[in-house]
Order: structure tokens, then C-alpha cells, then sequence
């Protein structure tokens, strides 16, 4: 485990980082009203005033509101006011990820730059490829309802363990307990999926160094364990159940499965893996044909260059696939 953190509050508090995360708080997003309001008002007066916040330690969260989204699934999102909130947590993000992307094991994967969904699909496609036997059967589980699950108390214990600078504690519990009861972080925040993440490293480190699990991959509270025997995998579940209960106070989905890869692939970050094929998600596909037949409509016909343009979101997925999968739906697509 990476060294416990110490004087590293002043980097927050550096003119240059609040200006540095003011920037990355307001980038891409110039359209939206909050952001014209604070460019098109005292935007110096409003970087100072956040950076005597942190310098004073006198920063208090702002009352947050809920947003509703459904992309397949309803979720209730919190919102943080711009100013001066969402700079506040990008001047903290700014400054700890790269410390934290040092507590990490290799193979998880989610809020962490230079990994995300496609390098955990392509170490677990590795993984299937170079070790047909030792892959031969998949245990796949998440956590119910993982952030309105989050102890606050547990999450500033993890934290205290690698952060020793007592100025950064205070801004961290700030955050944290801006959220009432106790228990939970809101969907929405920055720093919410980085805690969020790294709630669950002493969970990662027990299942590599004590359960000695060779095939592990985590993207947030999604993972996939492969192994040579169900009876290995079921006794790898019932000893992540509990430690996960005693240790994090969280609860496996009764939807967990443990199957051979081969008979039905693994449903992973977007794709279905087996040991010959990447293959899209059937949600996704269908997706493409949907918009894919509006295009059709309009432009009469389909070619690449089309398909390119209009759907360039799921080109980018569909690259992603095994070669002949890609080539055939590509294929059917200009018919």
C-alpha cells in the first residue's frame, strides 16, 4: 500500500489550482446558464472568494437540488451549485487523484485516467484469450444500491488511513457529511466517484492478497471473477459476502451469477466476452438499428461515411468489437 499523505492541503489552496479547477469546472459547458452567469459576472471576484474559502477553511456546502434522469434505468441525481461547489471539488480532485490512482490495484478500472471501460475489457479479454482453462467459469455480482449505501464514517476511516494532513481531512468530512444521515454520497458529484471508488480499495487488496484471486476486475461496484471450478467461485462468494457486510456494511444484488463463459458470455462494461468473441451488448445494438433506420429515412441510403457522421457514438463502440462481429453488422448496415 501506497505511504500515508501528509502538507498537502497548500496545493488546493494555490491560486493556480483554484484558477486551474475553475477552468476545468467551466470546460465544454459554456452554453449552460450558470456557467454565462459567473464568465459574465465578477468571474475574478468569484475565483477569489473560493480561494479565501479554502485558505480560511470557512467553505460551507450550498444547498443541493435533485434531478431525475432515466438512460434505461431511473436515477436521482444531485446537483451542486457551480459556484461554489463544483469548483471546490475540482480544486480537491485536482490535487489527490493522482495520489490516489497510487492506492489502486491494476484491475480496477472506473474515475481513473489512462484505464476506463475499454482497458478493462481488453485486460479481460486478455485474460479469456491467454487462459481458456483458468477462465472457464464466471462469478459476476455488484452491490445493491452502492452509493446510498456509502458509511460515512467508514469512507472517512479509509480515507484517514491514507491522508494524514488534517487541513485536507476537514475539507474532505466537509464534502462527505454535506450529505445528511450519516450514510450515502450523492450521484452526481465529482468527488462521489472517487470516493466512491475508494471505498471499495481495501475490499480489492483482500480479494488479490488474501483470497490470492488471480482473475479479479472491478468498474465501481460491477466485477467479474473468473475461475477453473464453480465450487471455488461459490466459496469466493460467500466470502466476499461477508466481508463486504462485517467490513463496508454493503449487500451483494441477489441477481449475482456463476456460469460457464462460454454458454453465455460475459455481460461486461457494454460488451458480451468469451474466449472468441467481443460482442455488443443487445441493448446497444439496438439502439444502432433504431437510429439507423431514422437515418436510413432521411438519406435514402447508408455508407460508411454516413454512419460515421450520424452515429459516431456507436462507431466507437462498435470498433471496440471482435473483428468479424464488427465487419457483419457494418455490412448489414449499408444493405
Amino acid at each position: 500500500m501506497a505511504q500515508r499523505i501528509y502538507n498537502c492541503y497548500w496545493k488546493v489552496c494555490d491560486p493556480q489550482n483554484v484558477l486551474h479547477a475553475t477552468y476545468n469546472t467551466v470546460k465544454g459547458k459554456k452554453r449552460r446558464h450558470d456557467v454565462q452567469r459567473l464568465l459574465n459576472g465578477n468571474y475574478i471576484q468569484s475565483v477569489t472568494d473560493v480561494w479565501e474559502m479554502l485558505e480560511k477553511q470557512t467553505y460551507v456546502p450550498s444547498k443541493y437540488h435533485t434531478k431525475i434522469i432515466n438512460d434505461g434505468k431511473e436515477r436521482r441525481l444531485i446537483i451542486a451549485p457551480l459556484y461554489p461547489d463544483r469548483i471546490v471539488h475540482h480544486c480537491l480532485i485536482d490535487v489527490i487523484e493522482n495520489d490516489l490512482r497510487k492506492l489502486f490495484i491494476a484491475n480496477t478500472y472506473a474515475c481513473i485516467k489512462g484505464r476506463g471501460m475499454h482497458s478493462c475489457l481488453y485486460s479481460l479479454n486478455k485474460a479469456l484469450q491467454r487462459d481458456k482453462r483458468g477462465t472457464k467459469y464466471c462469478l459476476k455480482l455488484d452491490i445493491r444500491h452502492y452509493y446510498d449505501s456509502i458509511v460515512h464514517d467508514i469512507l472517512k476511516d479509509i480515507i484517514a488511513h491514507k491522508i494524514g494532513d488534517k487541513q485536507m481531512l476537514w475539507l474532505i468530512n466537509t464534502i462527505i457529511d454535506s450529505t445528511e444521515g450519516g450514510i450515502g454520497l450523492p450521484i452526481g458529484f465529482l468527488t462521489s466517484q472517487h470516493f466512491a471508488n475508494l471505498y471499495l480499495t481495501p475490499f480489492d487488496h483482500w480479494v488479490k492478497e488474501v483470497l490470492r484471486v488471480r482473475y479479479y476486475y472491478r468498474y465501481m461496484d460491477d466485477m467479474v471473477i473468473l475461475s477453473d471450478s464453480k465450487d471455488k467461485l461459490h466459496t469466493i462468494l460467500d466470502r466476499i459476502r461477508e466481508y463486504l457486510q462485517e467490513r463496508l456494511q454493503l449487500k451483494i444484488k441477489d441477481n449475482w451469477q456463476i456460469f460457464p463463459v462460454d454458454a453465455r458470455s460475459i455481460d461486461f462494461v457494454g460488451y458480451k466476452s468469451n474466449h472468441y468473441n467481443i460482442l455488443v451488448r443487445k441493448s446497444i445494438l439496438y439502439r444502432y438499428w433504431k437510429k439507423l433506420h431514422k437515418v436510413a429515412k432521411k438519406y435514402g441510403f447508408i455508407d460508411e461515411t454516413i454512419i460515421k457522421k450520424e452515429l459516431a457514438a456507436h462507431w466507437g463502440w462498435l470498433l471496440h468489437c471482435s473483428e468479424e462481429h464488427k465487419n457483419k453488422i457494418f455490412e448489414i448496415s449499408k444493405m
